[in-house]
């Protein structure tokens, strides 16, 4: 469903999207070094800013349509990706999607499809095709691609990204019943011209991570490797937000919609 584009320029809380972060989690007990990790308690602290300065978070749908330059949402807006590949299951369902439902923020999970399970082994903290359904089925959830095995995709060969990006794509929809659109490259690693390969297979956004304008912005570039922030700490700098200039995760969300100054 589209936004609605009859925004009141002239008022501070309605002002129009000139750019918007997309933040990458993976789950709510990361920790990819030591200055790279998310804690529950720091999640649920971003979800809560986010909400109580009424910031709204956007479909796949309606980021598409901001990136492709025929929209453009209230300027508190963003987008929320989930990288989904290890057995984390219970973060998710413990903490991730009711969070979501509560504040009534939309995401994508960016599934690794060689580590979703068909059923849940007697051990572990496995995800399932089933737990997909189910989050699906709160209206907050939708699933992209983030390939079969999460190679590099930049230094792979062309048969490995043309195998990647169809069959992971295939088994979603197939286990899901539905088209998907939407892929995040492994380690945020982008090949040349990402746009010939992701429209091979009809993707019609790519996400990566970074590069000189960290914010998606209206008519995007490069659709097809849109940049991310990190909102990651370490617990001796939390509540500074470590990959982003050491600013909280409140001042990096207002630097990421103010337009940069002149």
């Amino acid at each position: 469903m589209a936004i609605d584009a009859t925004i009141q320029p002239n008022s501070p809380d309605t002002l129009p999207a000139s750019r918007i972060p997309a933040l990458e989690y993976h789950d709510t007990e990361y920790n990819g070094g030591s200055t790279v990790q998310m804690k529950a308690a720091w999640f649920l602290d971003q979800m809560k800013w986010l909400y109580d300065n009424e910031y709204k978070a956007l479909t796949g749908g309606e980021l598409y349509q901001f990136a492709m330059g025929a929209v453009r949402p209230p300027q508190k807006s963003c987008f929320l990706r989930f990288d989904l590949g290890l057995p984390v299951y219970k973060s998710f369902q413990e903490v991730i999607v009711p969070t979501l439902v509560k504040y009534s923020f939309h995401a994508i999970f960016f599934v690794l499809t060689s580590s979703i399970k068909e059923t849940a082994p007697a051990k572990g903290n496995y995800i399932t095709w089933d737990h997909l359904r189910e989050w699906e089925q709160t209206g907050c959830v939708e699933i992209g691609s983030h390939s079969i095995k999460h190679p590099d995709l930049r230094a792979a060969s062309t048969p490995t990204r043309l195998w990647e990006l169809r069959e992971s794509k295939r088994i979603i929809e197939t286990k899901l019943s539905h088209l998907i659109s939407f892929f995040a490259w492994p380690y945020d690693s982008v090949p040349n011209h990402p746009e010939i390969l992701l429209k091979l297979f009809n993707y019609r956004l790519g996400f990566a991570g970074h590069r000189v304008e960290r914010s998606i912005v209206f008519k995007d570039p490069n659709p097809f490797a849109l940049p991310c922030y990190y909102p990651y700490s370490s617990p001796k700098a939390y509540p500074l937000i470590t990959t982003s200039n050491k600013l909280t995760f409140g001042k990096m969300i207002e630097a990421a919609v103010a337009l940069p100054k002149k």
